[in-house]
């Protein structure tokens, strides 16, 4: 078994864990020893960890399509995006000479504006 030594724990501390181990009838040794033992394997966030938690909302690794075609709604494009839209879609369209790659490129703006 490993021994810790902790140093630089303020006043405030040693006594809220001397009074926790008074109520638990425990040594403080053994309180803190706990208190380390159920942090490890409860997988508790530390006080970093919780306060990014509460602050930060949870990442997510897809964004629903609905939230996809509102933020398109909300922000349609400007005139010469769309005039580069078209430019970029013409060109490959040229490219194409392939009858089986016959498709039609959608503009999401278009599709959500003739909804």
């Amino acid at each position: 078994m490993a021994t810790v030594t902790i140093r630089n724990l303020s006043d405030e501390v040693v006594a809220a864990l001397k009074e926790r181990a008074r109520r638990n009838s425990r040594s403080m040794e053994a309180e803190a020893r706990e208190a380390l033992m159920n942090l490890v394997q409860n997988n508790d966030a530390s006080g970093v960890e919780a306060d990014l938690a509460r602050r930060l909302p949870p990442l997510r690794w897809s964004v629903p399509g609905e939230e996809v075609m509102a933020r398109i709604a909300a922000n349609p494009p400007t005139a010469e995006q769309t005039r580069v839209a078209a430019e970029w879609a013409e060109e490959l369209r040229a490219e194409r000479e392939d009858p089986l790659f016959d498709y039609r490129i959608e503009d999401p703006w278009e599709r959500n504006a003739s909804a």
